[in-house]
């Protein structure tokens, strides 16, 4: 495998718990990764956002048990396994430009980490897979 794309649909622990490890799987094997953001994960990287904690059900014990972790500094924190993959080279990441306008008519301008790469859109998603050979493509 020479690519994974892993999409990121919400702005929730287990979303970001999954994007973190697959990230650090990948890492860890030197594959080359795409992170798309889409839906309200996109405000995680924004600069009024980014440093709130993503959303989690108080119902669910295992997204308290990944909160204590995370709290702890047990386990490193989302943000900064991302910044580690890019200076690596092995990491890009885009926003879901449909999104970002939609957050932005309800919550005003709203201005992205040095992180992102870029803004796309669902066709430019479904070009980027026709024109990748090998690559996994995950949704968490």
């Amino acid at each position: 495998m020479e690519k994974i794309i892993i999409f990121v649909t919400k702005y929730s622990v287990e979303s970001f718990y999954s994007m973190q490890a697959l990230l650090m799987g990948a890492g860890n094997n030197d594959v080359n990764t795409e992170i798309i953001l889409n839906g309200a994960s996109v405000l995680a990287v924004t600069t009024q956002f980014y440093n709130k904690f993503p959303k989690t059900d108080l119902e669910n014990e295992y997204s308290k048990i990944i909160m204590d972790i995370w709290s702890t500094g047990e386990f490193p924190e989302w943000l900064n396994v991302l910044n580690t993959a890019k200076k690596n080279g092995k990491l890009k990441v885009y926003v879901c430009q449909p999104c970002i306008e939609i957050f932005q008519k309800k919550l005003g301008k709203l201005d992205l980490l040095d992180i992102v790469d870029g803004k796309i859109n669902g066709v430019e998603i479904f070009d980027k897979l026709k024109n990748d050979k090998d690559y996994l493509f995950l949704t968490v």
